[in-house]
């Protein structure tokens, strides 16, 4: 069974031109302007979260560049 979400109405201003080529473009898609909204919205939202990946892993990194770790010297570097 498919789980449907409850949606709310939103009023946004936007200019005549905005409009009528948003409606163009959801036309020429095969969507509403509210489904192209909807759409860009999801897309955008989901692309922010899969870039939190990324900061957390650069605060991750930061942390561990100010350890220093263990210091060999040139002999133990060219052990074989």
């Amino acid at each position: 069974m498919k789980k449907t979400m409850a949606t709310k109405n939103l009023t946004i201003r936007l200019s005549d031109q905005l409009i009528e080529a948003s409606k163009e473009y959801a036309k020429k898609q095969g969507k509403s302007l509210n489904e192209l909204i909807r759409e860009f919205l999801q897309r955008n939202l989901k692309q922010d979260k899969e870039y939190d990946w990324v900061d957390e892993l650069l605060e991750v990194s930061e942390d561990n560049a100010k350890y220093e770790g263990y210091k060999f010297n040139r002999d133990e570097a060219n052990e074989r």
